[in-house]
């Protein structure tokens, strides 16, 4: 599967294998947060090379919200370290990615009911690896509207 506006070294299933390296393992959210990180690049048509790019992400502060920073940072290559990368505690979740000095700005909010259908999934009972890296495959696949509601600022 690739993705417009991503390179061939850099779609999706590139993006997912790196993130993977760098989380641990695969999951749904870690899935979630390499979708946000292109949805928003793609929308500020910016790409990670951009060191004006900064992310501030929206979310519960606890496993497993807290995998979509990594997903993010694979995708932007901000970090905290880098202090391009921020988080927000929220009990919802999205992130907003801009352009330092440009004015441009973008927010990509994840639908609650995906949010609300991967917790039930997740806390149906404890599911194996294969269930989750399953679950992560789902997310890869859906169209993006699904997902994400994007809105520019």
């Amino acid at each position: 599967m690739v993705v417009s506006g991503v390179g061939p070294k850099r779609d999706l299933n590139t993006l997912l294998r790196m993130a993977t390296d760098l989380h641990g393992h695969f999951g749904p959210f870690l899935t979630l947060g390499v979708r946000m990180g292109l949805v928003g690049l793609r929308e500020l048509g910016a790409d990670e090379e951009d060191t004006r790019l900064h992310v501030t992400v929206m979310l519960e502060y606890a496993l497993p919200f807290s995998c979509i920073l990594d997903g993010v940072q694979t995708v932007t290559k901000c970090t905290v370290g880098n202090k391009r990368l921020a988080w927000k505690e929220s009990k919802e979740i999205g992130a907003i990615f801009l352009i330092r000095n440009s004015g441009r700005q973008v927010e990509v909010r994840t639908r609650p009911t995906v949010v609300q259908e991967l917790r039930r999934r997740l806390n149906e009972r404890q599911p194996l690896d294969k269930e989750v890296q399953q679950l992560a495959l789902d997310i890869a696949s859906r169209p993006e509207k699904e997902l994400f509601l994007v809105r520019h600022k």
